[in-house]
């Protein structure tokens, strides 16, 4: 396992070269940060695949559970050191906070001054989060299915595929997933240079739009370009985003099965958007064309957690703000970059709901739940069940714990909430869109990036390292 997360290190040093070179490029000086940041990953993650190779054995549960725990916290630490090195002179809180968002493409930012940043600095800000939603696209199509996490056993591989040995079966798709997400990502950037922004600015927003993570060029976000067909093409490709990458690849293959949770997403986005389109009308009207386009990019970079404003709601009105806050929880498909509940388990609580009424009309009656072609037993829906009751506890507790800090109450609660759901923006003139984490406390910034990496663990994976029996050779 130790290993295994010194090569990751190493790969995260390795990576921070690129934004060197950016910015020996443009010529700024903050290519030193870069490069003393990379030299100390690749040394320590390269003494530490020495020390620890060959002395450890197979993988279990136990360690497979450590691994991601540890990943994410760990590369988060090193990640945050360029940050910390460069001219921003900002603390480590700070940074750490900034690389946790950016590898748990949460999108929330402790920074300003975006738009005269040095390149090279918008530049990791933007990789850390593709490569952070390449990341939870591979470990939410293996690690966390085979653990169990929150009922996500339904999108494991086939089960002719789990038999004997699937692991050359997951690393095939693994490189599959990796060209699908390579390919949306030119895609996105192409879309996004021919619409007007520059190619610096083409390459990072496709990067944090594929990755559902929301870190942009400027302090205004995408409202910046002003730009009707760059908010369609962004919300095209965030929708693309929030949609299980295992079904992409095998859309045009035999192979491929109806998944419900893609319908409710599609139809999700849409009414919402609708309805959030005809009440701006009503309260806040504006041309019809942008103000649709508007509501359906703000109402997309939402549900797939990127964080990215097209418009500040909190100025539509009261309304708005009540509805963007419902839609902060939701989240895209499970085997996405995004976060939150994720549409899966709506589908699955929804069947749990008709099948306890069916019982009540026919107490003898034995149907089974069925998503898509899957049976889903009772392990699975009780591990759903837990899961949403253990993200709203797990919420409301940081929501408490940010108040105790000095938060106001519309700050904590909406902080804890897109922390949790790595969404980005929150609520209040504070952390709102227009608005950054900055002026929070230290302590407060911690606890947010320790929820962040809860969210983006799927919490219960997370939660088990604090049980006792978990710790029981």
């Amino acid at each position: 396992m130790l290993s295994a997360l010194g090569i990751l290190i190493a790969a995260l040093g390795g990576m921070m070269f690129f934004p060197a070179i950016v910015d020996l490029a443009y010529q700024s000086n903050d290519w030193h940060a870069f490069l003393g940041g990379g030299s100390i990953s690749v040394g320590f993650g390269v003494a530490l695949f020495l020390a620890m190779r060959g002395q450890e054995g197979e993988w279990s549960i136990r360690s497979s559970i450590l691994f991601v725990n540890g990943s994410w916290f760990v590369l988060s630490a090193f990640a945050a050191m360029p940050l910390y090195f460069s001219s921003l002179g900002i603390s480590y809180a700070d940074a750490y906070f900034e690389s946790a968002s950016g590898f748990t493409t949460t999108g929330s930012t402790v920074l300003s001054g975006l738009d005269t940043m040095a390149p090279g600095l918008l530049f990791w800000r933007s990789l850390m989060q593709w490569l952070g939603g390449l990341g939870i696209v591979a470990i939410g199509i293996t690690i966390l299915p085979m653990l169990g996490s929150g009922g996500q056993k339904l999108f494991f591989l086939e089960s002719s595929e789990q038999s004997d040995n699937p692991y050359p079966r997951i690393r095939e798709f693994a490189v599959k997933i990796a060209f699908v997400y390579m390919f949306l990502t030119a895609a996105c950037a192409f879309s996004y240079f021919a619409l007007g922004m520059t190619f610096f600015e083409a390459v990072n927003h496709a990067m944090t739009t594929l990755s559902t993570g929301g870190y942009s060029t400027s302090d205004g976000s995408m409202a910046h370009f002003e730009s009707v067909g760059i908010y369609f093409a962004g919300s095209l490709f965030m929708f693309f985003g929030g949609l299980p990458f295992l079904y992409m690849i095998r859309f045009f293959s035999e192979d491929r099965a109806r998944d419900p949770q893609i319908g409710l997403y599609l139809k999700g986005v849409l009414i919402a958007a609708v309805i959030i389109f005809f009440a701006k009308q009503w309260l806040s009207p504006g041309p019809v064309i942008e103000d649709f386009a508007i509501s359906l990019f703000d109402v997309i970079s939402i549900v797939t957690t990127t964080g990215y404003g097209a418009g500040d709601y909190q100025e539509w009105g009261a309304l708005f703000v009540v509805l963007f806050l419902i839609l902060t929880f939701f989240g895209a498909c499970s085997g996405s970059t995004a976060g939150g509940i994720k549409q899966f388990r709506f589908v699955i609580a929804w069947l749990i709901i008709k099948n306890a009424v069916a019982k009540l009309i026919h107490p003898n009656r034995i149907v089974p739940m069925r998503y898509g072609t899957k049976v889903v037993d009772d392990e699975m829906a009780a591990s759903t069940l837990s899961f949403i009751f253990l993200f709203f506890l797990t919420f409301m507790v940081f929501a408490i714990a940010l108040q105790l800090c000095g938060l106001d109450f519309v700050t904590a609660m909406s902080a804890s909430a897109t922390a949790l759901a790595n969404v980005g923006p929150g609520l209040g003139p504070i952390i709102g869109p227009a608005g950054n984490f900055s002026s929070l406390p230290d302590i407060a910034k911690w606890l947010l990036s320790i929820e962040m990496i809860l969210g983006r663990l799927e919490i219960l994976s997370a939660l088990t390292i604090l049980m006792p029996a978990f710790w029981r050779w």
